[in-house]
């Protein structure tokens, strides 16, 4: 430790206090980071697996394959990349005209998708909302261009040299296996309030079409009295009535996991598995408090180094 006794007694005394600040915030700071990673990892690995048909209300987690919830699936608005949820930006060079002629990079423009995402198992479907969620994506590229919309994507590694503009983009794929820990609740869909609501909708609907209207103008007046309306209404019923029949596997549920804003456990969608995600999350966990316990060490020497 001669050579840092000597670094130390190189300082002025404003210098060496600032030294002793310095090393006292590295230490809380990263004896905390390595708390918010390792309690990541205790609540993954102390959170039993749940299958989506059969879980408890509350904070759990689940493991299944993406899908889409619409015919049309959600693209990246970089690329066009089908995916489930994406997370995009753009960042210009700015040049500085000082004498280090340093440049940095400016966002323009940023970009995250707010649609919920399907997961699946073998018992069932499970809607996730991506807000406030920790999310590890399948896919993270970045490359550059020299216009503020890419054009294409370059090769990220030997390209990274060029062009006044950086793009990044983050994407959860679909088909791909999803991890989730977050607090699970069901909705119960009351058929009544469900049929009632489509009867409602389906006669706006024909309310704008005046060819469907002319059907229950049974006295030709050119105007819908009360019977004749009552006669529409119940047609209506019929009609979801129906429909309704022939789509007998209609879920009466609906499972969402979503953030809980009164608790301070961590909402993860990770498309890691949970054995690699907790590895990860007490490796870096570990790796912090070791660098606590050395930004401690060097305080202490420090202190008493100089009187």
């Amino acid at each position: 430790m001669t050579w840092y006794a000597h670094w130390v007694g190189s300082f002025d005394d404003n210098g060496y206090h600032f030294l002793l600040f310095g090393l006292i915030l590295l230490t809380l700071i990263t004896l905390l980071a390595g708390i918010w990673f390792v309690r990541r990892t205790y609540w993954i690995i102390n959170t039993p697996t749940s299958k989506i048909a059969s879980a408890h209300q509350g904070y759990i987690e689940i493991e299944g394959i993406t899908k889409n919830i619409d015919a049309s699936p959600l693209v990246s608005p970089m690329t066009g990349a089908a995916c489930v949820w994406f997370w995009v930006s753009v960042e210009h060079r700015e040049q500085s005209f000082t004498e280090s002629k340093r440049s940095d990079w400016q966002r323009i423009y940023q970009h995250e998708s707010d649609n919920l995402i399907a997961v699946e198992d073998e018992t069932g479907e499970c809607l996730v909302d991506p807000e406030s969620a920790s999310i590890r994506p399948n896919m993270r590229r970045q490359w550059y261009g020299n216009t503020e919309r890419p054009s294409g994507l370059t090769n990220s590694v030997g390209g990274q040299f060029f062009g006044d503009y950086r793009y990044t983009e983050k994407l959860l794929l679909p088909h791909r296996n999803l991890y989730v820990l977050g607090w699970f609740k069901t909705i119960t869909h009351d058929p009544y309030v469900v049929e009632n609501e489509s009867v409602a909708s389906l006669l706006r609907e024909w309310k704008n079409d005046p060819q469907k209207m002319k059907t229950f103008d049974l006295d030709r007046n050119g105007s819908i009295d009360s019977k004749e309306w009552d006669q529409a209404r119940e047609a209506a019923r019929q009609q979801i009535q129906a429909q309704q029949v022939r789509e007998l596997e209609r879920p009466q549920q609906t499972h969402l996991m979503s953030a809980n804003p009164q608790s301070r456990r961590p909402y993860i969608i990770s498309a890691d598995d949970q054995t690699v995600l907790a590895k990860r999350f007490r490796r870096w966990g570990y790796l912090l408090w070791a660098g606590s316990v050395l930004a401690f060490f060097f305080w202490v020497s420090a202190y008493y180094i100089r009187p």
